[in-house]
């Protein structure tokens, strides 16, 4: 694989792939076939894996190269996290992701995620255009049943609902590969993941970054891709369903941080007037903002 080259500063989109599991090959093939795909270019992918010995490392590269060879402007460069904790390391893998992206555009896209190939170039687009630091689009669910072998597609789904930035600071209806970010207009230390969750990790950042810059929804009437949402629960959860105690402990550690981080966030004045409200005030968290009737 070809390391990056210095023309992905100007305009290039780095995309941070995460992959915890060699035995998912398959997914990911897919997952880069749809990046491949895309009609932006130059697209550096930025694929991160979790402690993956040598040999599955070579296996991984040797699948993937035939579908590079045809992209054309695509380069792809592996980030092995090799640390022993945590043992979930979701959080590590996107920060190591960060840490080494260079291009002025960054996305985000877990192996198991696929996106339509016009998906970039209308997001980058809308930042060209917009002036925002963050825009969003739609990704449709479609729901997995996990079988040892394969997975079986039940079909598409209405995305999960939310319309609007105080949507989001309420809940996370935007999943990660939903958005591209323009880097040059976001503050240094804001982009990365909370190591400490295993969950919301994702969100836990929008909600940082959205308080900070603004962010343009546009084109959230725009499908760009789908969101795999596997029925064994392996990759998401039921918000509202029944779960199993140490999934349940899970999703409350993150809900009391997501709490307390919207508790602290500081709404900037420009994402303010953003929002409708005319005369920023100095000190308003999200939590502030959505207390407002």
């Amino acid at each position: 694989m070809v390391a990056a080259g210095g023309r992905f500063a100007a305009k290039g989109i780095d995309v941070i792939v995460r992959c915890h599991d060699p035995g998912r090959r398959m997914e990911l093939e897919r997952a880069v076939f749809s990046l491949a795909g895309q009609d932006y270019r130059p697209m550096r992918i930025l694929l991160v894996t979790q402690r993956f010995y040598t040999a599955q490392s070579a296996m991984l590269q040797a699948a993937l190269a035939p579908i590079l060879s045809w992209a054309g402007e695509v380069e792809l460069t592996q980030l092995n996290y090799t640390d022993p904790a945590p043992a979930d390391a979701r959080a590590a893998l996107a920060n190591l992701g960060f840490a080494a992206a260079s291009g002025r555009y960054l996305a985000l896209l877990d192996y198991d995620d696929v996106l339509y190939p016009e998906a970039y170039r209308l997001l980058t687009g809308q930042l060209a255009a917009g002036g925002a630091a963050i825009a969003f689009a739609r990704t449709k669910v479609m729901r997995h049943d996990v079988y040892p072998n394969f997975l079986h597609a039940r079909g598409q789904e209405m995305p999960f609902p939310g319309e609007c930035l105080k949507d989001l600071f309420r809940a996370n209806f935007c999943p990660l590969h939903s958005y591209v970010i323009d880097r040059t207009r976001v503050p240094a230390g804001i982009l990365y993941f909370e190591p400490m969750l295993t969950l919301a990790e994702d969100y836990e950042m929008l909600i940082r970054l959205c308080a900070t810059v603004p962010a343009d929804f546009t084109l959230l009437d725009t499908d760009v891709g789908l969101y795999s949402y596997k029925t064994d629960a392996s990759n998401s959860y039921d918000r509202y369903g029944a779960l199993p105690p140490e999934a349940l402990a899970r999703r409350n550690a993150a809900e009391a941080f997501l709490a307390g981080r919207r508790a602290v966030t500081v709404l900037a004045p420009e994402v303010q007037l953003g929002l409708g409200i005319a005369d920023p005030v100095p000190g308003m968290t999200v939590q502030d903002l959505l207390n407002l009737v």
